[in-house]
Order: structure tokens, then sequence, then C-alpha cells
């Protein structure tokens, strides 16, 4: 999905959350996309909310511009957003961005870090949102491939590594090992991009040896969260 019409969609779902003073930060592919990474292309929003889902689901429920897909999940609410709702012309195409959000345990519920990065649209203009940090990036991706086998995941852990190095040594020291070795053991490449911060990864991938890898592990109730860095009950 091009770029802008992604853009689109973070600055509908931010200006909406922004009014109703709804703290928010974008992170996952999207959020690499907008460091300006182009090894990629995503086709959906991650975002993380502090507010938990009745209230987003009140606010966005009498949007004509917002379809919920119904989930059981108490940690988490999809919508697409629908982009002819912007539309000029009968004849401009029109696009549906599934946007996931990943919501808070309570109005205040605390979220990591996050910078203002400026995103331009095609037809919602030119803005900030918030992204994630780098920092938060990096524990969210290895995160992820420690519980999938997605080949994007680990090219965003390279190019995090490579961009934002030493920056990163620090948060490399505390890594969970057990993620370490699940994540190298499904990515060998990693190996190599983790010694570049000074991890070791020999031990980690030894402790899971017994571990069973399967194709993917299923996300249970605010697992995204912790893999963030975020404390959950």
């Amino acid at each position: 999905m091009h770029q802008t019409t992604l853009n689109d969609a973070a600055l509908a779902l931010s200006r909406v959350l922004t009014f109703h003073r709804i703290h928010h930060t974008f992170f996952g592919g999207f959020a690499i996309l907008a460091t300006g990474a182009d090894h990629r292309e995503s086709k959906d929003l991650d975002v993380l909310v502090s507010a938990p889902k009745s209230t987003i689901t009140d606010i966005l429920s009498d949007r004509r511009d917002w379809l919920e897909i119904p989930q059981s999940r108490e940690d988490y609410v999809a919508y697409f957003w629908n982009s002819s709702s912007f539309s000029t012309s009968p004849l401009e195409p029109k696009h549906m961005v599934l946007v996931e959000m990943f919501v808070g345990q309570g109005d205040k519920a605390r979220l990591p870090e996050s910078r203002n990065t400026v995103l331009k649209g095609c037809k919602m203009g030119t803005s900030y949102v918030p992204i994630v940090s780098e920092d938060v990036l990096f524990r969210g991706k290895l995160n992820a491939c420690a519980s999938r086998g997605k080949r994007s995941d680990a090219q965003d852990v390279d190019y995090l590594v490579a961009t934002y190095g030493e920056r990163l040594k620090v948060v490399a020291k505390s890594l969970d090992k057990r993620t370490v070795g699940l994540a190298v053991r499904r990515h060998p490449e990693l190996r190599k991009v983790l010694a570049e911060l000074g991890v070791g990864t020999r031990g980690a991938v030894w402790g899971v040896r017994k571990a069973k890898i399967e194709a993917a592990v299923v996300p249970q109730m605010w697992d995204v969260h912790r893999g963030l860095g975020l404390e959950c009950a």
C-alpha cells in the first residue's frame, strides 16, 4: 500500500484522538517507515492508545470513515479506515486501511517514550503524529522476531541497529535472554546483527534449545504491550 495512504489514515486517527485528549503513539512496520526506512512496505497501522476499548469504540462508532472489526479481546480493537469519506470525486480510487489499536487498562494508561514525526498525506495534509522511540521500536521488533518467522521483522531489527546502533547499545544490556534466544533460533541472521550491539547470543540460544518453534505464536492478552516494555496486569 502506498505510504501516503497510510499517512492519511494515521493523520485521521491522530486528529480524532488528540481532539479527545487521548494519548497515543504509533509503532510496528509503519513506524519503521516513518523513520525514513526504504527497505519495506506496510499494509496497516499499529497504535498504542492510553484509553480503554470502550472509550475508543464510543468515539469512533458514529464516524462513517471508521468501520469496526468485532473483537472479543479487551486489550485490542481494530478498524478499517475508509478514505472515500474524504474523496472529492467519485472517480477517485477508494482505500481501506487496517488500523489495529492496542488499548490501555484505564484512561491514564502509561505509554512509552515517543517523538513527534511529520507525515504528509494525500487527503489529510501535513502534520505531526507521535511515533515510539527507536529503542521501543527495537524491543518490539525483537519480540516479534521471537514469536514469528516474518522476514521483514528481522530486516527491521537490522535496519534499526545499522541506523541507531549507538543508542541501542544501552537498551541491549537489559534484553530478555529468552526473547533473544527465540529470535535468533527463528532468524539466525540476527546473531551477527545483535553482536554489533555487544549481545552474546550463544547462551541465550542454548537456554531455549528445547523450546518448540512453531510457525507463529498467537499473541495473548497484553503480550504486545509487554513486548514493547510496558507493565501490564
